[in-house]
C-alpha cells in the first residue's frame, strides 16, 4: 500500500497535507504521533473510508478509489476505534459478517466460509466462546472478536485504529501479542495507530511518526524513537534506554516540552 501526496480533511478543515508514504510489506507498522496530528484520518483514507481532497492511495499498484468496494474488502480489512455491534450479537455472528464481501447472488454461504470463520476463531483463541454474546466478554476478548471478524475477511492487510483503546494493560498486551502472531505465524501485514510509544516500539517492526499532518520520521523503532524526535514531535523531554525484554528502545519521560535553554541530549 502506498500513499501519494495525500491531502485529507473534513469540509474546509485540512488535517493532512502533502503526505506520501510507502508501507509495502512491512510486517507490523505502528503510526504514532500527538493527538490531532492526523493518524486516524490517514488510516481512514488508507481504508477508503475517507475520500482525499487530493492525492491517491495505491493498493497493489491500483488506485483504491477506482477499485470496486467488494474487491477492496477482499484485499484489506479495517477496524475503526471502538466499533459497535447490535445488542445480543454472538461472537460467531460477528465473525460471520467478515465473510460478506465473499457472498453474492450466485455464491451463497459455503463450507469454505464455514472454514474461514472457524479458522479466524481458532487464531484468536475464541472457538470456545463462539456462542457467547459480545456484551458478556471482557474488553480483551471483545477486541479479539472484532479482529477475528477482520481475519474472516481473509485479507492480507489489516488496518487497526487504536486496537488497545479502553483496555487495561493486561488486555493491551493480549491484543498486541495476537497482532504479532498474525504476522509471524500467518503472514498478515498490519498497520495500526497506537498512542503508547513503548508498546509501539516493542510490537511493531516499523514506526511512522506524524506531526501536523505530515510524516516526521519512518523506520525501525530504534531509528525513529530518538531524544531529538521526541522533543520535536511530542514536545517531550525524555531519555531512551534499552527495553530489557525486546532489546529495542524504551522511552523514559523526564518532563514536558524542552525549553530553548534545556540541557542538550547526553547521548543516551
Amino acid at each position: 500500500m502506498t500513499a501519494r501526496d495525500l491531502r485529507l480533511g473534513y469540509g474546509d478543515r485540512i488535517v493532512v497535507d502533502g503526505l506520501s508514504l510507502d508501507l509495502g510489506d512491512a510486517g507490523v507498522t505502528a503510526i504514532i504521533g500527538p493527538n490531532g496530528c492526523g493518524k486516524s484520518t490517514l488510516l481512514r483514507a488508507l481504508g477508503r473510508l475517507l475520500k482525499p481532497h487530493a492525492g491517491r492511495v495505491l493498493l497493489d499498484g491500483d488506485d483504491i478509489a477506482k477499485v470496486p468496494t467488494r474487491e477492496v474488502a477482499k484485499r484489506l480489512a479495517i477496524l475503526p476505534q471502538a466499533p459497535q455491534a447490535p445488542e445480543g450479537l454472538t461472537v460467531a455472528d460477528l465473525v460471520t459478517r467478515g465473510r460478506h464481501p465473499h457472498q453474492s447472488w450466485y455464491r451463497q454461504w459455503s463450507s469454505s466460509d464455514e472454514g474461514a470463520v472457524a479458522d479466524a476463531l481458532a487464531k484468536t483463541g475464541l472457538l470456545e466462546l463462539a456462542d457467547r454474546p459480545l456484551d458478556e466478554l471482557s474488553g480483551g476478548q471483545r477486541q479479539r472478536a472484532w479482529i477475528s471478524m477482520a481475519l474472516a475477511q481473509d485479507t492480507g492487510l489489516l488496518l487497526l485504529d487504536e486496537p488497545t483503546t479502553f483496555l487495561d494493560l493486561a488486555h493491551q498486551i493480549e491484543v498486541l501479542e495476537l497482532i504479532r502472531r498474525l504476522h509471524a505465524d500467518h503472514g498478515r501485514t498490519v498497520v495500526m495507530v497506537l498512542h503508547d510509544l513503548n508498546l509501539a516500539a516493542r510490537y511493531a517492526d516499523r514506526l511512522v511518526a506524524m506531526r501536523d499532518g505530515r510524516v516526521a520520521a519512518s523506520g525501525a523503532p530504534a531509528e525513529v524513537l530518538t531524544v531529538e524526535l521526541l522533543a520535536e514531535v511530542f514536545g517531550l523531554d525524555a531519555k531512551i534506554i534499552t527495553d530489557p525484554v525486546s532489546g529495542g528502545p524504551l522511552v523514559v519521560p523526564l518532563g514536558g516540552a524542552r525549553s530553548a535553554t534545556a540541557r542538550p541530549p547526553d547521548g543516551s
